[in-house]
């Protein structure tokens, strides 16, 4: 055990003298220092283009679920949300890509706030739609107000005619 001290030991003397352990200790401290931080950080770049490539694949798959489901004229706007988030977080999973649900959320909002601040043809159609059905509503309203005003007007019994005692009976009448 001594004779191996004794042998790294002069190692490490040989080393010393011919400057090499000098470079290698020099090496060591840039590779702290210098080295390893560049590799760190291009490791965390990779990472935030690897993010921003998805983030941008993301906004492509919302905005193109957005604008198929605004023909969905029928379609409540809490149903249309949903099915949007679903049919993208599927074509993410489909792709190999894990996405907050949150985030899918919010590029959908975003999506749909885009395509609100322009006028699209399928929001004429939507606004179309909702004044036809309002008309409609409107109408079968008045129609039963309509209904239930003549419903309470009409007596249920009516009443007997009113006919003078005196009068003749005509044809047909019943004795």
């Amino acid at each position: 055990m001594l004779e191996r001290k004794m042998n790294i030991i002069k190692v490490i003397q040989l080393l010393s003298d011919t400057g090499i352990l000098g470079i290698v200790i020099f090496l060591f401290v840039a590779w702290f220092n210098r080295i390893n931080p560049a590799v760190k950080t291009k490791i965390a770049s990779n990472k935030s283009a690897n993010q921003r490539e998805v983030l941008g694949l993301l906004d492509n798959l919302a905005s193109n679920a957005v604008h198929l489901l605004s023909s969905y004229y029928e379609m409540p706007g809490d149903e249309k949300r949903e099915k949007a988030v679903a049919d993208v977080t599927s074509q993410l999973k489909g792709l190999g890509h894990s996405v907050d649900p949150a985030i899918i959320s919010a590029a959908i909002e975003k999506a749909y706030q885009l395509m609100s601040g322009t006028n699209t043809r399928a929001q004429a159609k939507q606004a179309e739609y909702n004044a036809a059905l309002a008309d409609t509503e409107q109408a079968f309203a008045d129609k039963q107000a309509q209904l239930d005003k003549q419903a309470a007007t009409v007596p249920a019994d009516p009443a007997p005619l009113n006919v003078p005692e005196g009068t003749a009976t005509t044809e047909g009448d019943a004795k």
